[in-house]
């Protein structure tokens, strides 16, 4: 829940950031009369999407290089074409157009399938923006009156006294709900800096008559494009993506930073390989999605991390092994009265609250019995963490010689 609060909130702050801080500078007299503090500024947009559109490139997401390219189109555009009054041409159709456009990408965007950089869907993604812009210049240095009555209209008569047409309000009331919407059911940061961008979009356009309005909400875009895209390389660099709990790089960073007494336990699946080879490898992924589940559940003042195959790690922070026992055979006892059904996928309930239903349904009367084996073992202020880990390795392997499902203390 903390990380859905985050990911809503990081787009507000971004906003709000960028408007607080052109209402600082748009009382300075000094922005208007010191021309290299003004470059700078129409220049951050450029440095900060490039950035987000790099970092996007070289990780391999297409979607979100795609979207930060479209943000740089359209500033160029704006610091371009717009910088004349809106009623004059061709500001009022290539304003009008930009409107129109905008929203309909961040739909597109929001709705496009994950693809990395070497897929259609992905090398389409990141075109798509460079090509409508080559496709409208074409059109209109064919017809230089193009959209113009359409243009004139809408400025002349914009939605509650802006700048925007009915139309244009129309498609961003379905941008951003459906941003929003996909955040809470996705949980994905892409979603999240497209609600951004698709609110600091819609304040840039209806209010663009402010100076220099585009150039702090432009850079709010690409800070938070930067961070979201920074953020999910994080997440793909210390967590486990079967499980959602840390790895053993996390692991690893996380020992740097331990003080004091702290205990760490091994956890192993009892009889994995036959619950693969008899079961496949769909169950045994869900097996382990299982065992993390209930071990962050159970493991009081505990964190779990997945350590590599069918083997995690918890590790309490200022506790010793006596302390961590009776909570190691809480852990020990939720798996082991965990059922495991086998199901056919084209019976399996649709719904998430239906198969919970079903899961519930079936206690006692599992295909698949899991179990794990524990060793626990405890640090002193000079043992190095390796050699705590060792110890508690150590007390897992006999913990699998006494018959397994039980725990051992170094």
């Amino acid at each position: 829940m903390s990380s859905v609060i985050v990911r809503l909130l990081l787009p507000i702050f971004c906003a709000a950031a960028a408007l607080i801080l052109r209402s600082q500078f748009a009382g300075l007299d000094r922005l208007e009369s010191d021309g290299q503090l003004l470059f700078l500024l129409r220049q951050l947009p450029y440095i900060l999407l490039a950035l987000a559109a790099l970092i996007a490139l070289l990780s391999d997401h297409a979607p979100e290089a795609g979207a930060t390219i479209s943000l740089l189109c359209g500033y160029w555009i704006i610091q371009t074409w717009l910088q004349s009054p809106l009623d004059s041409q061709p500001a009022s159709q290539i304003f009008y157009l930009l409107t129109l456009i905008t929203p309909s990408l961040i739909v597109a965007y929001a709705l496009w399938p994950q693809s990395n950089c070497r897929q259609i869907a992905g090398i389409a993604a990141i075109v798509l923006s460079p090509l409508l812009l080559i496709v409208i210049a074409r059109l209109y240095a064919f017809e230089h009156s193009l959209l113009l009555g359409a243009a004139s209209s809408a400025l002349a008569n914009g939605f509650g006294g802006g700048h925007l047409s009915a139309l244009t309000w129309s498609l961003y009331m379905i941008a951003l709900p459906l941003c929003l919407g996909l955040c809470l059911k996705r949980q994905n940061s892409f979603d999240s800096s497209l609600l951004g961008c698709g609110l600091m979009t819609l304040i840039t356009y209806n209010w663009i008559q402010l100076y220099s309005i585009s150039a702090f909400m432009y850079a709010g875009m690409g800070l938070l494009l930067t961070l979201n895209i920074t953020i999910t390389l994080l997440q793909i660099g210390y967590r486990d993506d079967l499980t959602q709990i840390g790895n053993r790089r996390a692991l690893q960073q996380t020992a740097k930073t331990l003080r004091g007494p702290y205990s760490i336990a091994m956890v192993d699946a009892d009889y994995f390989k036959k619950i693969n080879d008899q079961f496949g490898h769909d169950l045994g992924d869900q097996a382990l999605r299982v065992i993390a589940n209930l071990l962050k559940q159970t493991a009081d003042g505990g964190k779990a991390f997945r350590y590599g195959g069918e083997e995690f790690c918890l590790l309490f922070k200022g506790k010793t092994k006596q302390e961590v026992l009776a909570t190691l055979e809480a852990s020990r006892q939720a798996i082991a009265n965990y059922d495991m059904v086998v199901r056919d996928k084209k019976q399996r309930p649709k719904k998430t609250k239906q198969g919970e239903k079903k899961r519930g349904a079936s206690r006692r009367n599992s295909d698949v019995r899991l179990t794990v084996s524990i060793g626990v073992a405890c640090s002193d202020n000079i043992t190095p963490f390796e050699q705590v880990l060792k110890s508690a390795d150590r007390a897992l392997y006999r913990a699998k010689a006494q018959g397994r499902n039980c725990i051992q203390a170094a």
